[in-house]
């Protein structure tokens, strides 16, 4: 039989669970609104530099003739990944260092009777929702410029594989986030774009695969720490697997590793900015 004492201790447990479940909610929810309020804003900056390399890459050179009419097809897939990886990063990095250095709000979320790892994966999740929202910005836009020359070859049956690499590529990108958000002040976000985020983008496999850099082998293996390769690499192979690519099962091992690690480091630094600000 069930002892009284087992009887509190499953209750109490069920109110825990309870209250850590609403309490994250609460969170997300109020990350989403403020979001929510500045719409226009996220929409300009998550498109926006989709908007001119689509315009430029995808249409303007390949109809003068400068990029062959298949280029399109080849720089899609790059596309999708590089507008879910950057708007993740950026929807988890900025509001951490934001948190942390100038509006000391985390000091507010970490009084809630839930653990600090739960008030990081609130904010992560806002940076998911985000991913996922860039991802599907970027669609009309290829459509709209590229959409004749974009060759997609993907079936039904791979439907499945194309939702579990997304979930992976924003898991990647909120973990990124949370790492870097640990680490840039508030007054380095804007040297963050062309220090950090631009490398990422240009040698991230969206203009070329990465199995094209064989001509140059020391940048095709240095590119290999970058995560986008990865991400761009998985969706080329499940979308247009016509188009030379890195196999499956290394991309999709690389994302994983990208996860693990980068979310190892950044919930390392979270836990001790945590113990800074508590002090």
């Amino acid at each position: 039989m069930t002892s009284e004492k087992d009887i509190r201790t499953q209750e109490a447990t069920a109110r825990e669970r309870r209250v850590t479940r609403q309490v994250f909610l609460a969170m997300v929810q109020r990350d989403l609104l403020i979001q929510a309020r500045d719409i226009w804003e996220f929409v300009f900056r998550v498109a926006m530099l989709p908007f001119i390399l689509i315009l430029t890459y995808g249409y303007v050179l390949p109809t003068l003739g400068v990029l062959p009419e298949s280029f399109p097809s080849q720089m899609f897939a790059g596309m999708v990944g590089m507008s879910m990886l950057i708007t993740g990063i950026h929807g988890t990095a900025v509001p951490f260092t934001m948190d942390f250095n100038n509006l000391h709000e985390i000091e507010d979320r970490l009084l809630a009777p839930v653990s600090s790892t739960v008030v990081a994966l609130a904010k992560m999740l806002v940076g998911i929702i985000e991913s996922f929202v860039g991802g599907l910005i970027v669609l009309p836009i290829s459509l709209l410029f590229m959409g004749s020359r974009i060759n997609v070859t993907m079936g039904l049956g791979d439907v499945p594989a194309l939702i579990g690499i997304l979930v992976l590529i924003s898991l990647a990108s909120a973990t990124l986030g949370l790492l870097v958000g640990t680490i840039i002040k508030p007054t380095q976000i804007a040297a963050m774009f062309p220090g950090f985020l631009m490398p990422v983008v240009f040698l991230g496999a969206i203009f070329f695969s990465w199995q094209s850099l064989s001509a140059i082998p020391v940048l095709q293996a240095i590119v290999l720490v970058n995560p986008l390769v990865y991400a761009n690499e998985a969706l080329r192979a499940v979308m247009t697997p016509q188009i030379a690519h890195m196999p499956l099962v290394w991309s999709v091992a690389g994302l994983v590793a990208a996860i693990v690690l980068m979310g190892g480091f950044g919930f390392r630094r979270f836990h001790r900015m945590v113990v800074g600000a508590q002090k």
